[in-house]
């Protein structure tokens, strides 16, 4: 169907039939309020809870604030009972500490006193039962000793040389270290 175009007598209806309509100063109007306005929110209620949105951030602020400082407080209480576990545990260590070092200075000074006669006696006795019963090993090992020093000669002159060889070699190897020191 084709448009027709309107009427003479429509567009006298058509226009703003309103009585002090002034189509100029309408212009001029939007002229001054042209600029774009954002979008107007709704109601400022929560329906829920019937508090506005000023209320509700402000409310859930205080809460956060409040269960932050509960969680503050729970963890300066755990670390205050750390610090004195560790405060007990560092004076236990302490105390083991000086145990251990009394009981070391006891073990020195009974391994500095000079022995008993009992003890004395109890040792020669331990050292002959050792030797009765390693005798074998120990002339074998004896004579392996004087067989090496002496370069195979088993007499008690060459064991003799052969002692007093050694002494010198010795005093001779101290010496230069000695220098050194």
């Amino acid at each position: 169907m084709p448009v027709r175009p309107p009427t003479e007598f429509e567009l006298n209806q058509l226009q703003h039939a309103a009585p002090g309509y002034d189509p100029a100063k309408a212009h001029e109007y939007y002229l001054r309020t042209r600029k774009l306005k954002g979008r107007q929110r709704g109601s400022s209620d929560d329906p829920r809870t019937g508090k506005t949105r000023v209320q509700i951030a402000r409310d859930a602020r205080a809460r956060q604030r409040q269960e932050l400082s509960q969680r503050i407080a729970n963890l300066e209480d755990k670390l205050q009972k750390l610090e004195k576990l560790i405060a007990k545990r560092e004076r236990d260590e302490a105390s083991e500490d000086r145990k251990s070092k009394a009981r070391k200075e006891r073990a020195a000074k009974e391994r500095d006193k000079p022995k008993s006669a009992a003890e004395k006696a109890e040792a020669a006795r331990e050292n002959k039962k050792y030797r009765d019963k390693h005798k074998q090993e120990l002339k074998s090992k004896a004579k392996k000793d004087s067989g090496k020093s002496s370069g195979g000669g088993s007499s008690k002159g060459a064991s003799r040389r052969s002692s007093r060889g050694r002494s010198r070699t010795r005093s001779r190897s101290f010496a230069p270290r000695a220098a050194f020191l």
